[in-house]
């Protein structure tokens, strides 16, 4: 069986392994110790600053209040904060324990944690005084998470003020624990339970463990070569994994993590200059607007991710800034599985995700399980450490993931065999089947998105008598932009020009706004399509040459 190796040198790979922390705990230990006066965490919309060495007997209170709670190893304990310093706090301190943190959204309904708390068995729940109003709307909330069980982050946080529930108040009261991280918990301990979209369906609980993260945080640093974190920006939500994953790394590299409260594409470039941002990930949007604001806004980076960037968006980012963007692969199931080198600007110029992170074994695969060639596009399969441990309670799911040690990524990939980059074509569930021919949508919006005057751009299928399906897009253009300047007729030529005729959209329709996923740097298609029960309403039909 033919595998792809990680292209890391093996002393290199050796020396990697030698510095991944063996629990979170452990990995809270060695940067307190390292810089206990620097500040970890300023959550600069509260006011709120913690030091490393204040970070740290924080968590060992609170992990001491969840024991004396009733928390003890294995527990699973929801999460439904905002960014707040109780998120990485109590995050923290669960995983001290060697208990399983459940993320919550804190905008989910009462229907939404009807499905999530009782599928993940959560036994304790800790959330934000806004969201008690969901959360007791529940209609199935479950024997095993009584009054007693639910913690409040009350907005005065001086206390419960005659409320059933406890104060997290307490939790920080208690005395610390041992500074010496709790012999019990291990590297294969789950940490976490991270519940994925649900774009195929209800959504799937992935099991995490303790190397899950702490390789995380290694691999993101390794992957910025010479760059060293001192002031990072997270603007997008700590409860989805994105945000959960930079603040480790920040954490392990000794930085001070500025966290607004909420995400802001406006106010981002005033935060990078206020606070002499040198690291966070780079919003699209924000690099579709930056020319809007003075370049010395952003003069203080050096290392970003630019995750689904298109077009010449990266050039021109970092031209602007003078800093290093890269793009990388990655899911919640394993992590990173590919990075682009600081070394390979060739692979950011053409739009590849990279080669193999460390740890990563990558096959591209026939529908038959069969290694394709170089340069043919298949299945990605990935193998390594610090994969998820499957989803959680969910036995047919985890049938059709794996095989043998390999897990099904869903995604479609391909591997130059000039400069042995991969690229990513499409999910295999987001192609559009068009008169037997096999469209990718993340391909039609790549070229739709590095037309002039383009904010974003989905492409879904839509169903058709005789094709099968047609391919349709939606587009939401820049500011200033107008679907006189960017007519379809301008669309449809810029498409012909780079697309063969099959995968030119047939049905073109302009948006103000997508709904966009916690993240807030995808489209959620899901949201974009649900109860259109005719998805031709409302677009120009590039075929019949009118408005639907």
């Amino acid at each position: 069986m033919a595998t792809v190796s990680p292209p890391v040198h093996a002393a290199t790979l050796a020396a990697l392994d030698a510095s991944v922390p063996h629990t979170i705990g452990h990995l809270l230990r060695k940067v307190t110790d390292t810089e206990p006066n620097r500040v970890a965490f300023s959550f600069f919309d509260h006011d709120v600053e913690l030091t490393y060495s204040e970070l740290d007997q924080l968590v060992r209170r609170v992990a001491n209040g969840l024991i004396r709670h009733g928390v003890r190893k294995g527990t699973h304990v929801a999460m439904m904060l905002p960014n707040c310093v109780e998120f990485p706090v109590t995050w923290l301190a669960v995983a001290w324990i060697g208990a399983v943190t459940v993320q919550v959204n804190p905008a989910f309904t009462g229907a939404e944690l009807d499905y999530v708390l009782n599928d993940a068995d959560a036994d304790f729940i800790v959330l934000d005084e806004a969201a008690l109003e969901a959360f007791e709307a529940m209609g199935e909330r479950s024997a095993r998470l009584p009054d007693d069980n639910v913690i409040v982050r009350f907005a005065d946080r001086s206390g419960s003020g005659g409320s059933p529930y406890s104060s997290w108040g307490a939790l920080a009261a208690a005395d610390p624990l041992d500074a010496k991280p709790l012999p019990t918990v291990g590297p294969h301990d789950l940490v976490s339970l991270l519940y994925t979209s649900g774009t195929t369906g209800f959504p799937k609980g992935c099991m995490l463990d303790h190397r899950y993260w702490t390789q995380i945080a290694v691999v993101n640093l390794f992957s910025q070569g010479d760059h060293t974190p001192r002031n990072a920006l997270i603007y997008e939500p700590m409860f989805y994994i994105q945000g959960n994953a930079l603040f480790l790394a920040a954490l392990l590299a000794n930085a001070t993590v500025h966290c607004s409260d909420r995400p802001s594409i406006a106010n981002f470039l005033e935060w990078v200059q206020r606070y002499n941002i040198d690291y966070c990930a780079f919003p699209v949007p924000a690099a579709q607007a930056m020319e809007d604001a003075p370049a010395a806004m952003g003069s203080s980076l050096e290392f970003v991710h630019a995750w689904y960037f298109h077009g010449d968006a990266l050039q021109r980012m970092e031209a602007r800034y003078r800093v290093t963007g890269r793009d990388s692969y990655a899911m919640t199931e394993n992590g990173l599985i590919t990075y682009v080198p600081v070394d390979r600007p060739d692979l950011a110029r053409t739009g590849s995700v990279g080669v193999a992170a460390p740890w990563r074994e990558i096959r591209v695969v026939d529908p038959d399980g069969n290694d394709v060639a170089d340069g043919e596009t298949g299945e990605a399969w990935t193998a390594g450490p610090g994969h998820f441990h499957g989803y959680y309670r969910k036995t047919a799911a985890n049938r059709a993931s794996f095989v043998d040690i390999w897990f099904r990524t869903g995604d479609l990939v391909r591997r130059d065999p000039n400069d042995g980059g991969y690229y990513l074509v499409g999910r295999l569930k987001d192609m559009i089947k068009r008169s037997g021919e096999n469209v990718s949508a993340a391909e039609v919006e790549g070229c739709l998105s590095a037309l002039a005057g383009v904010a974003y751009a989905a492409v879904v299928g839509v169903w058709d008598l005789d094709r099968g399906e047609e391919v349709k897009a939606y587009l939401q253009l820049q500011p200033g932009a107008t679907p006189g300047e960017i007519s379809p007729d301008v669309v449809f030529a810029h498409c012909a020009d780079r697309l063969a005729g099959f995968k030119i959209p047939r049905y073109l329709h302009y948006v103000d706004a997508f709904p966009m996923t916690a993240s807030g740097d995808k489209v959620a298609k899901t949201r974009l399509t649900a109860g259109v029960e005719d998805l031709r309403l409302g677009s120009f039909d590039r075929i019949d040459s009118f408005w639907h």
